[in-house]
């Protein structure tokens, strides 16, 4: 069961995502071929492995991809939050999907001012996973703790960063409606 906000925050993801992403998708999948992980066995298995969607390319081959759309906080991300530990209660602690993860890419959207369109950051996800755990980089980074039911971790970093030491991600201006 989803508490609070975090059902407001996961209806307000999948409406950003159909949105937004679903052009995308479209524009670089070939024929237009790709799979939101919304329902269904094969669905929550993958979710777990921190995949939202997967995308078809050329030959057949296909991109896993998890996404993260936030809304406008009221001025210009410098941050991004990158989860760290999944649950931090006593007894139930799980790592987060930077630890277990195992998409291709990560896709973070971050809502614009106008509330419509996103500036959104495809990183490979291995490099920047490699890049978090090295000698321990994510401990240089602010920690923020969610107020949910299980008290989510992440690690506040520097967008500026990723773009330096992972010059692979490419950056996309995302249209929404």
């Amino acid at each position: 069961m989803i508490h609070g906000h975090a059902k407001t925050d996961d209806d307000y993801q999948r409406r950003r995502r159909d949105e937004m992403l679903k052009p995308f998708y479209q524009k670089f999948g070939h024929e237009s071929r790709f799979v939101f992980m919304d329902k269904g066995k094969l669905s929550e298995r993958l979710q777990k492995e921190a995949i939202d969607t997967i995308l078809q390319k050329e030959g057949n081959n296909i991109i896993t991809i998890e996404e993260k759309i936030v809304r406008w906080p009221g001025y210009l991300y410098e941050k991004i939050c990158l989860e760290f530990w999944s649950c931090t209660n006593k007894g139930y602690e799980r790592p987060g999907w930077m630890a277990y993860g195992q998409c291709d890419f990560l896709f973070y959207c971050l809502t614009l001012s106008d509330g419509i369109s996103a500036l959104g950051y495809l990183m490979p996800f291995k490099k920047l996973q490699n890049w978090f755990f090295e000698n321990n980089r994510f401990a240089r980074y602010p920690v923020w703790v969610s107020d949910q039911f299980n008290h989510t971790e992440c690690r506040l970093v520097s967008i500026q960063d990723v773009l330096n030491d992972i010059p692979e991600t490419e950056v996309f201006i995302l249209e929404g409606k």
